[in-house]
């Protein structure tokens, strides 16, 4: 997996997951939005680069799990890694694995590093 060029915001977007992370709590994609300045369906470079290019190649736990829909609470499958494999039946659950592996990384000393 080649590194891919950081999209604008992607530091603060991390930075708000992993205050989430640290608080045990997830953030809707509109809260995520708010804090840094973006629309909540730009989102998505954002997000996709964090879950590859920070957490899958650290290997951490998929922080980008902690942006969710404020409809279901939950992130859109397309964000968590193997939920395709897994299946929609058991999707909740998980991502409710991922989010506890997430919980229980201690995030604090977690930076993120532009490639670029």
């Amino acid at each position: 997996m080649p590194n891919a060029a950081m999209p604008i915001q992607t530091p603060a977007v991390f930075a708000h997951l992993r205050q989430c992370a640290l608080e045990k709590r997830t953030a809707t994609y509109g809260e995520i939005a708010n804090a840094v300045g973006l629309a909540p369906t730009a989102l998505a470079d954002q997000l996709n680069y964090i879950s590859t290019q920070v957490c899958t190649r650290n290997g951490l736990p998929c922080l980008a799990a902690l942006a969710v829909s404020a409809t279901t609470g939950m992130p859109s499958q397309g964000w968590i890694p193997g939920a395709a494999v897994f299946g929609s039946a058991r999707y909740p659950l998980l991502w409710c694995s991922i989010v506890n592996q997430v919980f229980a990384t201690d995030w604090a000393k977690i930076e993120i590093e532009n490639p670029a």
